[in-house]
């Protein structure tokens, strides 16, 4: 297998919860052409499985740890969480293809769901709550919506001649971790034992497998040795992800991550077209500019004071390069908006009073000129 044709099937199963033949039979045959060598190297490389189905391809990707910028952002309350888990119980005790309406569904889970949570499918908001839930099984190919509309069930409780039926990855998502979800009594049960089910992996298949799933690893008092061996095995580790990835591998003192130089169709990156990205970069630019003092870990600490003035000096001097959208926006607006996009890439976080600013986020710069500036 050539590197760049490797390269093309590590941004296939990154960048795809899975490869469903239906959908993608191109993508898929590619890979499946190519499965042993990508399965080697996958596990040898990243520690990682890649699962192979008549119907699907799917690399499993679990973090090694829970931060802000993960999980489903299309869900807006902890109730829709709760009616997804609930709705996928349901449906993975369904033959594949089993045909089923929305009131079955909406029986199902009122049978499952836990007592704590009392649902009222009168109140509006927990009927949209559902609808978000069911949407996001549709989106994810679990359920297959033959007729009606979802919608129409935010706007009346009896509105539920909806026809669905299943499909075969209905029954693969909830993927054993490593045993059933059924044995574990909490979350931070099953949490353990995922952990310990990692204890085969080596160290480099850690690092690599971070390296590919996170924007970045940062450096702290727990890990420094991951970054002492990262700098001895520099030139080997960049010489294999330049090779034969389409990453650029970038290690700096308080921070490692994979880079790309060209966008080329990637579903996720930063910076992206996003008018919010590049006031994101203006800002960094401005940080560059002020005599912070960075700790030993190159995080920059500010207080609410400190954030606000930067921001006023960004609106103040880059206003003019941004669409109406930005310019009308107050400076609480912009200050909210910058700081949860930022939060959503690991560039910055908050403890209590304070706005960290972290290493990744100092090293971006912009340089802004106007079209009659030479």
């Amino acid at each position: 297998m050539k590197p760049e044709e490797f390269g093309l099937a590590v941004k296939l199963l990154v960048e795809n919860f899975w490869i469903i033949r239906e959908d993608q039979p191109e993508n898929y045959n590619f890979l499946r052409r190519h499965q042993q060598y990508i399965q080697r190297e996958f596990r040898q490389r990243f520690g990682l499985n890649v699962t192979i189905r008549p119907q699907y391809i799917q690399v499993l990707k679990r973090p090694f740890q829970l931060e802000a910028w993960m999980g489903n952002h299309e869900f807006i309350m902890p109730m829709d969480f709760s009616l997804f888990c609930c709705g996928m119980a349901y449906v993975e005790e369904l033959e594949t293809d089993a045909p089923f309406m929305m009131h079955e569904l909406v029986q199902g889970i009122q049978l499952m769901i836990p007592e704590a949570l009392m649902i009222d499918w009168t109140n509006y908001n927990h009927r949209k709550s559902l609808v978000r839930a069911v949407k996001k099984m549709e989106q994810l190919r679990l359920i297959k919506r033959i007729e009606g509309e979802v919608s129409d069930f935010e706007q009346r409780e009896d509105n539920t001649e909806i026809l669905f039926m299943t499909t075969p990855m209905a029954r693969a998502f909830l993927a054993r971790a490593p045993q059933s979800y059924t044995q574990y009594e909490s979350f931070n049960e099953f949490k353990a034992d995922l952990e310990d089910s990692r204890r085969s992996l080596e160290r480099n298949q850690v690092i690599y497998q971070r390296l590919l799933m996170t924007p970045q690893i940062k450096r702290t008092a727990q890990n420094e040795d991951i970054f002492a061996l990262m700098r001895n095995y520099y030139r080997y580790t960049q010489e294999y992800v330049e090779s034969n990835t389409p990453f650029h591998f970038e290690l700096y003192r308080d921070y490692a991550a994979f880079t790309l130089e060209q966008r080329d169709n990637w579903q996720e990156l930063f910076p992206s077209r996003q008018v919010v990205d590049e006031v994101l970069i203006q800002l960094a630019t401005i940080l560059r500019q002020e005599e912070f003092i960075p700790t030993a870990y190159g995080e920059i600490y500010l207080t609410e004071e400190q954030w606000s003035g930067l921001v006023k000096e960004l609106q103040e001097n880059y206003c003019s390069f941004w669409s109406k959208e930005f310019k009308e926006k107050s400076l609480s607006q912009l200050s909210d908006t910058l700081f949860h996009r930022g939060i959503s890439w690991g560039m910055f976080e908050c403890i209590e009073d304070k706005i960290i600013i972290q290493p990744a986020f100092g090293r971006l710069v912009a340089e802004m000129r106007k079209e009659n500036d030479e």
